[in-house]
């Protein structure tokens, strides 16, 4: 089995293994129309995830964060970044909304795991929720998951921002 980390905002704690976002609104790694669940591989990287998308406001705007820890089964398809194209990492998810694209429409495995792009040497796994196992997901712990204020920096901001 493999332990991975999600982090949830607290308005949708109750549906912590939603894939509706990614499936309405499409991600780095899937296009709109494929639901994914994305997770990572520690509470670390789940937080600098959360943050890197979270909207540009005031810290005591940010939303609050859950944390779930998942226990998920061990079948992973790798995308090492040598395996990679070179844009992989582009701000713009266009290019690489299909990378996976065998994957994405035939999911042999539940889970594939790819580098973060805000820390490519660690790991997200994304979970496919089509994927016969996905019934199979345990939640062995949800916690409030607060963001320390010094990681925030809002300085700066638009005053329509604050």
């Amino acid at each position: 089995m493999l332990t991975v980390y999600r982090t949830v905002k607290a308005r949708y704690s109750d549906q912590p293994l939603a894939t509706e976002g990614a499936r309405l609104f499409g991600g780095r790694w899937n296009p709109k129309g494929f639901p994914l669940l994305y997770t990572t591989s520690s509470p670390a990287l789940a937080l600098v995830e959360s943050l890197v998308h979270q909207p540009r406001v005031k810290y005591e705007k940010l939303p609050g964060l859950m944390l779930f820890t998942l226990r998920v089964p061990d079948e992973v398809t790798s995308f090492p970044i040598e395996s990679l194209p070179a844009y992989w990492q582009e701000e713009s998810y266009e290019r690489t909304q299909w990378l996976l694209r065998d994957w994405l429409t035939r999911p042999s495995t539940l889970v594939a795991a790819v580098p973060s792009v805000v820390v490519p040497m660690s790991c997200n796994y994304l979970i496919h929720p089509a994927h016969p196992r996905f019934r199979e997901i345990e939640i062995l712990r949800q916690e409030d998951f607060p963001v320390e204020r010094r990681l925030w920096r809002d300085e700066g901001l638009p005053p329509e921002a604050a």
